[in-house]
C-alpha cells in the first residue's frame, strides 16, 4: 500500500495535469529580492506574497515560505546568498496557500511554528474535495510531510537562535489563526495579511475571521515599539500609515453597525456604503461586518444548543455552519 506522502504526491501530479490554476500555484521559481532592514532582518519581495527572515546565532528563522515548492527553493537560494547558516525554523503568519505553499522545499527536520487553528486548517484543506479548489493537492503534500510541529494558541515570547521574538495572536482577524511576528530588538513586525497595501481599501477577511478581531489585532500591533511593518502584500508601512488605516476601518465598521441597527438589509448597506469586492474568494468588508452583526462570530446558537449534544454531527465536530 502506498504511503500517505506518495499518495499525496500522486494527487499533486494529477492535479497539475488537470488544470492551469494549480500549475500557476506550482509555477517556476520567481525573481525574489531580499531587502535588508536592520539587525540581520530581511523582507523578501517578488512573488505572490511578502516573506522574510532573520539571521540568528546558528541558523535562520524564516517568516512565511512563498506560494509553491519552486518559490520556496528560490527563497532558500536567496537566503544562502546572504548567509551560510541553515534555515532551522519557519514561522507561518497564517495558512493561505501563497504563504505556506513552499513548505515542502524546507528540510524535514525544520521547526515549523503556527497557530493551532492554522495547523487544523492545513489538515482540513488537505482532506477537502479536490474539486473544491486547485490547492487541495498542494495542501495534501504539506499535511503529509510538513505540518506545523510547534503551535501556539495565544501570544508567546521566545528566543530562537539568539533572536528575541514575540508571536502575537489577538483574535480571529484575517483568518482564524493570524500570528504577527514581532522582533523587538529590530523594531520590526511581520504582519501577514492583516495588512495588504496593494489589494484593497479595507481588510481582506476569510470566513472565520472577523472585522472586530482585525481592529483589536491592529490596536495591539500599534501598541508595540515597532516602526517598520511588513505587510503580507505590497510594501512596508509606517506606524502613521497603519494608524490611518485603522481609523478608516473603525469608522467604516461603525457606519455599517449603525445601518444594521436601523434594520437595513445588506443591499441597503451596500447602497449606502459602496465598496468594491476583492475577487470571488472573499466577502467584502461590508458583507463580513454585516454577517457578524446579524449572525454572530462565530455563528450564534441558542444557549441550550450545547446542553444536550445528542446529535452525532455535534459530537463529531461536523456541525460548523458558516455564513
Amino acid at each position: 500500500m502506498l504511503s500517505r506522502s506518495i499518495l499525496a504526491l500522486a494527487v499533486v501530479i494529477a492535479a497539475l495535469a488537470a488544470g492551469p490554476a494549480l500549475a500557476q500555484f506550482q509555477a517556476g521559481p520567481p525573481t525574489l529580492t531580499a531587502h535588508e532592514l536592520r539587525g540581520g532582518t530581511y523582507w523578501m519581495q517578488g512573488d505572490a506574497a511578502n516573506t522574510g527572515f532573520v539571521i540568528g546565532d546558528n541558523g535562520v528563522v524564516v517568516i512565511d515560505v512563498q506560494r509553491s515548492v519552486d518559490a520556496g527553493r528560490a527563497q532558500i537560494a536567496q537566503i544562502a546568498k546572504i548567509t551560510p547558516k541553515p534555515v532551522r525554523t519557519v514561522i507561518l503568519t497564517h495558512g493561505d496557500p501563497d504563504h505556506v505553499g513552499g513548505l515542502p522545499a524546507y528540510a524535514a527536520d525544520t521547526t515549523i511554528i503556527a497557530h493551532e487553528n492554522i495547523r487544523a486548517q492545513i489538515i482540513a484543506a488537505a482532506h477537502d474535495n479536490p474539486a473544491a479548489s486547485p490547492f487541495v493537492a498542494a495542501y495534501s503534500v504539506i499535511a503529509a510531510t510538513r505540518l506545523p510541529n510547534r503551535t501556539i494558541a495565544a501570544s508567546e515570547s521566545m528566543t530562537i537562535d539568539g533572536v528575541a521574538i514575540t508571536l502575537i495572536h489577538v483574535a480571529p482577524a484575517h483568518s482564524t489563526g493570524d500570528i504577527m511576528v514581532f522582533l523587538p530588538k529590530q523594531r520590526v513586525i511581520f504582519v501577514g495579511d492583516l495588512l495588504t497595501t496593494s489589494e484593497a481599501t479595507y481588510p481582506i477577511i476569510h470566513v472565520g475571521g472577523s472585522s472586530e478581531g482585525w481592529i483589536q489585532s491592529i490596536r495591539a500591533l500599534l501598541a508595540l515599539k515597532a516602526d517598520t511593518f511588513v505587510a503580507g502584500h505590497g510594501g512596508l508601512m509606517t506606524k502613521r500609515e497603519v494608524q490611518a488605516l485603522l481609523d478608516t476601518v473603525v469608522q467604516r465598521r461603525e457606519a455599517i453597525k449603525a445601518l444594521v441597527y436601523q434594520g437595513k438589509s445588506l443591499a441597503e448597506v451596500n447602497a449606502a456604503l459602496p465598496e468594491a469586492k476583492v475577487g470571488r474568494m472573499f466577502l467584502s468588508f461590508n458583507e463580513t461586518t454585516y454577517f457578524e452583526l446579524t449572525r454572530g462570530y462565530p455563528v450564534a446558537r441558542p444557549s441550550w444548543y450545547s446542553l444536550a449534544p445528542t446529535d452525532d454531527r455535534r459530537r463529531s465536530g461536523e456541525d460548523h455552519p458558516v455564513p
